[in-house]
């Protein structure tokens, strides 16, 4: 499955098939009031708006399929369809991988599966067989069947791409990519900003991403 982010900010922007054009998802940020029945509730709700958010991914009908709320960078609610989860419960238990530059943070559905986060890119590894399961691309530009990376910074779109999953909703795979995208983000290019993005973004080619972690140990 090939997603399309017709905007570069990646928690306000709609998701559309690369191959239709069709509208799959759209993501939208707010800032969320939390009012508080011992204070004020103007000066309350102007102190939360700066540092607490709710991103709400919506399908195609316009339904809210999953949420993820913020204090800052940190999640700390996540609703995917009737679940509600903590940030830790939306990941497995297993222990992570954390070595140098390259951070692994297992997926709950597949005890083989991890969000692989790099200086350059963030990858869907089966880390079992070692085959890459999703990819997220950024300032690509697509030719026939391929995604190549654009001449020059802003001249492409970002893509993410992954292999459908038998025991997890595509909802869980958009949201733990989008908070291990603002992980990679937060620890790899910190930046001022809430949305601000580094001027250059190169993915990493995926021999040598798998070349790193056949170094990399559990």
């Amino acid at each position: 499955m090939l997603f399309k982010f017709t905007k570069s900010d990646i928690l306000n922007s709609s998701l559309v098939h690369s191959e239709t054009g069709a509208l799959g998802y759209t993501i939208l940020t707010r800032p969320h009031f939390i009012r508080g029945v011992d204070k004020d509730s103007d000066t309350e709700s102007e102190d939360d708006s700066r540092d607490t958010r709710r991103t709400a991914i919506c399908n195609k009908a316009g339904s809210v399929v999953a949420e993820i709320k913020w204090k800052g960078f940190q999640p700390i609610e996540i609703v995917i369809g009737k679940e509600r989860i903590s940030a830790k419960g939306v990941f497995g238990r297993q222990s992570g991988i954390l070595s140098g530059n390259v951070l692994g943070i297992p997926t709950r559905f597949d005890t083989d599966y991890f969000w692989m986060a790099l200086p350059e890119g963030l990858t869907l590894l089966d880390h079992d067989s070692n085959q890459v399961k999703g990819q997220f691309h950024t300032n690509s530009l697509r030719v026939g069947d391929r995604l190549i990376a654009a001449p020059i910074p802003g001249l492409g779109h970002d893509y993410l791409e992954f292999e459908i999953h038998p025991v997890v909703s595509v909802e869980e795979l958009i949201v733990t990519f989008i908070l291990v995208e603002v992980l990679r983000r937060s620890r790899f290019h910190p930046y001022p900003g809430d949305h601000d993005r580094p001027k250059i973004w190169r993915a990493k080619s995926l021999a040598s991403l798998r070349q790193r972690l056949r170094r990399t140990t559990l």
